[in-house]
């Protein structure tokens, strides 16, 4: 069970393990891609490996079955096809169900990953989980997963161990890509390499050509077009998105990461979003203030996205805003 990445956050919580100091609530916090619920199931096996020295030895039948997916004390919520946590199934299947004894072992864990995403429902869950959290079972761990870690409530990152994820190095999204695409051509790999950085879930999503791959040509598109100076290919560019919310959104996103990369630029530091070469010709055209005003005018057209506003008004109004500046 390998883990790229992110060493110092599994040995802290391999030394918590090996000292008989299991958390019982975690947090994960970190960007989308970067692997929480890898992350999220290698802890589980910490604390769940029948020989308990912290690191998961693969071998016995604990290790065994969270591997395969079978393990009965390894439950991960599932959310409506919206996104959003039922209240009652998580009252029902983690609050009501943590209190009995495991079926295997001496621990079960829930993990309730993307709590984010759960937009309608993320305070009323986390309330429901606040008793589960401030009076756990021995026999129980909780992992929570989000982007960010303002998700949460006070109440709840006060009681709770909080953990950041990482990226990963280039060399480490290499490896990955490598080991899990053998066939696939060097050039395909760095193209993904440079999209995805140390977000291995971007490396991946750009490889399966899935939503991000689509959504980081758009931005580099969107990029070019206001590099340009274009305001009709700008418009034209945004319109492509053919009435796709979450490909426009994604897109916009990106194009904010290139737009603070041409600031960090700008300042001597290196890019870190999908396309270092788009990043550097926003650099020749933006200040840095210039650079702000853009990102925060990209953002807050990302939340009218969020709000449900109409994609057409959205890409005419934000190109008008950007080329009437």
């Amino acid at each position: 069970m390998r883990i790229y990445g992110n060493n110092e956050l599994l040995a802290s919580t391999a030394r918590m393990v090996a000292a008989g100091r299991e958390p019982h609530s975690l947090i994960l916090h970190g960007g989308k891609g970067l692997g929480k619920k890898a992350v999220a199931k290698y802890i589980a096996a910490q604390l769940m490996c029948e020989e308990g020295s912290g690191i998961p030895c693969g071998k016995c039948h604990s290790c065994m079955m969270i591997e395969r997916g079978t393990h009965p004390d390894l439950i991960f919520a599932e959310p409506n096809e919206k996104g959003n946590y039922i209240v009652d199934d998580i009252r029902d299947d983690v609050v009501a169900a943590a209190p009995r004894t495991p079926s295997e072992g001496n621990i079960k864990v829930f993990v309730i990953p993307d709590l984010d995403l759960s937009v309608q429902t993320t305070v009323q869950v986390q309330n429901i989980l606040l008793k589960l959290i401030e009076e756990p079972p021995d026999h129980t761990a909780l992992i929570l997963t989000a982007r960010s870690r303002e998700t949460f409530l006070s109440t709840i990152i006060s009681r709770c161990v909080s953990l950041g994820v990482r990226p990963v190095t280039m060399q480490e999204s290499g490896e990955y890509l490598q080991e899990n695409y053998p066939d696939r051509d060097i050039t395909e790999i760095h193209e993904a390499l440079e999209a995805g950085k140390g977000n291995i879930g971007r490396c991946r999503a750009y490889m399966e050509k899935e939503q991000f791959y689509y959504s980081a040509g758009l931005a580099r598109d969107i990029a070019a077009a206001y590099t340009e100076g274009s305001e009709y290919q700008f418009l034209k560019t945004l319109a492509g998105s053919d009435g796709k919310k979450a490909q426009l959104r994604e897109a916009l996103y990106l194009f904010s990461e290139l737009i603070r990369d041409a600031c960090v630029m700008l300042t001597g530091g290196q890019a870190e979003g999908c396309d270092t070469r788009a990043a550097e010709g926003l650099s020749r055209r933006l200040t840095l203030a210039a650079g702000a005003d853009l990102y925060d005018t990209v953002s807050s057209y990302i939340r009218r996205i969020d709000a449900n506003c109409s994609l057409s008004l959205v890409c005419n109004s934000l190109t008008a805003e950007i080329f009437g500046a």
